[in-house]
């Protein structure tokens, strides 16, 4: 289970990505988004551990039990960069997936 984490280094953000995978077992969630470089578009993939008692809510402020996150849900991520180049999310806000959309 995730490890307690006390915020003491710089907050980053990533704003609207989309989820790929989540691992509830490890406290695992990885995004996907798109990234201009040197003009043409590629994909990046990133993996945060979520940090034990990280707030995770929805657009609205309501608390969201991170099983709820499933991946293609839209989210951004406040985080901080370990020096041993983890990325540990203190604060996810979660845009659910509708179930009637495809």
């Amino acid at each position: 289970m995730p490890r307690s984490y006390k915020v003491n280094k710089k907050l980053e953000r990533i704003s609207n990505v989309s989820v790929l995978d989540i691992e509830l077992i490890t406290g695992k969630l990885t995004v996907w988004r798109k990234k201009n470089e040197l003009e043409r578009v590629v994909d990046v993939l990133t993996t945060f551990f979520i940090a034990k008692g990280a707030h995770i809510k929805d657009v609205y402020g309501r608390i969201v039990p991170l099983p709820k996150i499933k991946p293609g849900s839209r989210v951004t991520v406040d985080y901080v960069k370990e020096k041993d180049g983890r990325f540990i999310a203190s604060n996810i806000v979660v845009i659910v997936k509708s179930h009637g959309r495809r």
